[in-house]
């Protein structure tokens, strides 16, 4: 026996025990066992420490219930490493320091002298109510060795150290590490998980259920934790390899921690439609990320850490739908229809169209409309669109810019339209947003012709007509134009919306008139003005613009599109014609089919030459 002060031997798992420590002894020197101790703290940071390191659970020491610490306690004299004080008639009490893992080491030292189901029942008689599953018991020595997978049960099981005397008169001493059984994936544990999958497996739903796997009787004397990539891995091959047309799969109650190797799913079992991961240690929404592509309609996630993180059961329910868009049942709860478009996967979408119709009755009203009013729009003057407008007529602007940057380039910067932009995000006084709005045909057209002066992209605008009965009709329109008297002649985008009535005169006028203005895109920008042609503003039509709303006659309509269709492309009036008489006087169609014909180089050059 050492003398007071010598070193106490450290416990390994492979050690005999000879000395008895035997309660009516009082002489004889307690036997204390601890682990080998690390220099430094242990920082549980990363996986593999906390699978692969053992820690005692005793809270005493770094070490051990027996580290002394130099200059940590102080006697009554000054002495350095006197011993510190004892509570009661023993050492102060020792206190359990739960794991991050929940598997748990239980020693017995001296237990081998015992039947294994003398020791069980002891410690189960001992804890009663509660009941642990002792995993994976073997004899290691003179010490009996085994697993729990419970956090709170082992702790009573490291509260129960020497709290229990043997009928030989012997305390049985518990130690506690939180420790997890050391594994080796091969051909006889495959083998044998084979089994164990068979007759879990429902051939008629296609359902595989591994709840708990690791307490399967028929792996009772293998560590087969599912938690375990390395087994889990293994066992996701034994699936694919011999039920690969899977469809359901119950992952509960298997301590999953970290799933990122779980992303194979989606490949490896493709018709995976239910999944339950259930009872798991999974800790956020996020982690649930290497699932993403499984076409899910099932899951069930109750009673992990994750779902308590949520206090808004919807909010729930609508963050997982977004990383599971298919999902019908959460939880075991079925859920509402997901709002979105109800059409089949394989249906084929209808083809894009540039422009809408309500009635195609009105297009050519609107084709006619458009071309008038925004040839006199981007003529020097705009002083005739005063009998576009009606008399009561109201008019806003909007405009704001895509980014912060774009008001860093001198082009890009829309003073001309900010200083006037009735944003009613910004402009909040009910008396600004009275001031901003022009109210009168006259306000209206002084208004505009204030702005800066325009040549309009007609070929690349789309046109809604959402709105076409004898009493009202409301159109919007979007595209690009540029500003023909800005340095540089930026390029503007646009949206405008006109809700038009019939006028005294027969013909219509414009009411309410709402226009928006921002940078154009970068998409915009290559596509604007395809014909490569620029836009020369046009006089003023001597015309008073009320003709044009009083629906002109087609002589008068015709001549205003071949003008237009002139300016736009270049070409002469007979070439102009021919285009539009081949096109059944569509302007916009003409316009398309003089851009397809000129990019491939079919019109030739006496068709420009004036």
């Amino acid at each position: 026996m050492p003398k007071n002060g010598g070193r106490i031997r450290n416990f390994k798992n492979n050690d005999a025990f000879e000395h008895d420590d035997r309660t009516h002894t009082s002489n004889t020197r307690r036997v204390s066992f601890k682990p080998n101790t690390h220099k430094g703290k242990n920082k549980w940071n990363n996986v593999k420490l906390q699978l692969d390191d053992d820690v005692y659970m005793g809270g005493t020491g770094e070490g051990g219930p027996h580290v002394h610490r130099k200059g940590a306690f102080r006697g009554r004299g000054g002495r350095l490493n006197s011993p510190s004080p004892r509570t009661g008639h023993g050492m102060a009490k020792k206190k359990f320091i739960a794991g991050v893992l929940p598997w748990y080491q239980i020693i017995i030292p001296y237990g081998a002298k015992h039947e294994k189901d003398v020791i069980l029942k002891t410690l189960l008689s001992y804890i009663s109510p509660d009941i642990f599953v002792p995993h994976y018991y073997k004899t290691n020595g003179n010490a009996a060795v085994f697993y729990v997978d419970d956090v709170k049960l082992a702790e009573k099981l490291f509260h129960a150290d020497r709290k229990i005397t043997m009928s030989d008169g012997f305390k049985l001493m518990v130690i506690v590490r939180n420790s997890v059984p050391n594994v080796a994936v091969d051909a006889e544990m495959k083998e044998k998980m084979k089994l164990a999958m068979a007759k879990r497996y429902n051939a008629t739903t296609k359902a595989l259920d591994l709840t708990k796997f690791h307490a399967d009787p028929d792996l009772a004397d293998i560590f087969c934790a599912l938690f375990r990539p390395v087994i889990m891995l293994a066992a996701i091959d034994i699936i694919a390899e011999n039920i690969p047309d899977l469809e359901a799969l119950n992952l509960n109650d298997n301590k999953l921690h970290g799933i990122e190797h779980l992303k194979i799913l989606s490949s490896k079992l493709k018709n995976l439609k239910i999944l339950y991961m259930g009872d798991n240690r999974i800790p956020f929404l996020g982690s649930l990320e290497p699932l993403k592509n499984l076409q899910l309609v099932e899951l069930y996630l109750k009673g992990n850490p994750l779902v308590n993180r949520f206090s808004d059961n919807e909010i729930y329910v609508s963050d997982v739908r977004k990383k599971f868009p298919k999902l019908v049942k959460l939880d075991g709860v079925e859920l509402p229809p997901a709002i979105g478009f109800d059409v089949l996967e394989d249906v084929t979408l209808p083809l894009r169209q540039q422009s809408f119709l309500v009635d195609p009755a009105g297009q050519d009203l609107v084709r006619e409309f458009l071309t008038q009013y925004f040839a006199i729009y981007d003529a020097e003057s705009r002083q005739p669109l005063l009998e576009a407008y009606h008399e009561h007529a109201t008019m806003s602007l909007a405009a704001t810019y895509l980014s912060n940057d774009n008001r860093n380039a001198a082009t890009q910067r829309l003073n001309s339209y900010i200083t006037n932009s009735r944003n009613i995000l910004r402009i909040t006084e009910r008396e600004s947003r009275r001031r901003y709005l022009r109210t009168g045909r006259l306000q209206v057209v002084s208004f505009l012709s204030d702005l800066p002066k325009t040549a309009h992209d007609l070929m690349g605008f789309a046109v809604d007509l959402l709105v076409f009965t004898p009493s009202i009709i409301v159109l919007t329109m979007n595209g690009v134009y540029k500003e023909t008297n800005t340095n540089g002649n930026p390029t503007r985008s646009f949206h405008r919306t006109f809700v038009i009535v019939p006028n005294a005169g027969g013909g219509f006028c414009i009411i309410n008139d709402m226009l928006f203005v921002t940078n154009t895109t970068k998409e915009q920008e290559e596509k604007a003005f395809s014909t490569g042609v620029t836009v020369e503003p046009t006089p003023a039509p001597v015309a008073p613009a009320p003709a044009a709303m009083a629906q002109p006659s087609p002589d008068d309509a015709q001549k205003m599109m071949l003008n237009m269709l002139s300016q736009q492309t270049g070409m002469n009036d007979h070439w102009s014609i021919n285009c539009l008489q081949q096109t059944g006087w569509d302007f916009q169609r003409a316009l398309f089919v003089f851009n397809q014909l000129n990019s491939e180089g079919k019109i030739p050059p006496e068709a420009f030459v004036k």
